[in-house]
């Protein structure tokens, strides 16, 4: 006789079932080793670390995946859901607007296509790249919560955090305008603001990478590692590094 189902019990398990599939994904995705992309040199300057971006760089090898708390999953969900935003514009973009193609070649849309810098040993990879009112213009897509969103003034200034990597692309790019675009993830509906480059805004991460780089070369030349910016191997900065065991096994 088939066992009745205990409904509550069955969600739950379910909810598990759920939490498991975004860790899941989330580990699917490669880790970021070798040489940093854009987002390290826009960090907080809580999360910045010279040491860890050296040790990614000469030691991939040594890098790992930190584990994952039992609260994670929910970031993962949140980053997962900010991945399908940025895709709908994307593909609204790539089908009905004015995608530029990295030198001219329709197989690469520029479409959060990476790119590196070999000057400044930095990858990046804009949300998207678009011809628009007769000049290429760099377009950062963002998603944001109802609260945050209705304090935005599209006649004022736009986010920073959004702004600054924007700029930083323009930057690279060489290019002197681009666009925000920011959408209410409660409503669908959407703010934007066009941007010129900034160049004193942009000093900060060309800081970041001339340490970085200047680091870099000291380790290659076997001198030693920036400072470490842990104080224990079991902080909870630490325990979100890729490289924290490598980290307290070098001086």
């Amino acid at each position: 006789m088939k066992q009745e189902l205990n409904m509550r019990a069955t969600a739950q398990l379910f909810k598990l079932d759920l939490q498991e599939m975004f860790e899941q994904w989330e580990h699917e995705k490669p880790l970021r080793v070798g040489l940093p992309h854009a987002s390290a040199m826009l960090a907080a300057d809580g999360d910045f670390c010279l040491r860890q971006l050296v040790l990614l760089a000469v030691e991939p090898q040594a890098a790992s995946r930190p584990a994952l708390q039992n609260w994670e999953y929910h970031t993962n969900a949140i980053y997962h859901n900010g991945w399908r935003l940025h895709e709908k514009y994307q593909r609204l973009l790539e089908r009905y607007g004015k995608v530029v193609y990295y030198r001219g070649d329709l197989k690469y849309p520029e479409l959060d296509l990476t790119h590196y810098d070999e000057p400044h040993h930095l990858y990046f990879s804009p949300d998207a790249v678009i011809e628009h009112c007769g000049e290429h213009m760099v377009v950062e897509i963002k998603g944001y919560k109802q609260e945050v969103f209705d304090k935005l003034d599209e006649q004022g200034a736009p986010p920073g955090a959004a702004h600054r990597q924007l700029n930083l692309y323009l930057y690279l790019l060489h290019l002197q305008h681009g666009l925000i675009l920011v959408e209410n993830k409660n409503t669908q509906r959407c703010k934007v603001w066009c941007v010129t480059y900034d160049h004193e805004m942009v000093q900060p991460q060309l800081e970041r990478i001339f340490h970085f780089r200047t680091a870099l070369h000291a380790v290659r030349r076997k001198r030693e590692l920036p400072e470490r910016q842990c104080a224990t191997h079991q902080c909870s900065r630490a325990q979100r590094c890729p490289v924290r065991n490598a980290c307290f096994t070098r001086t």
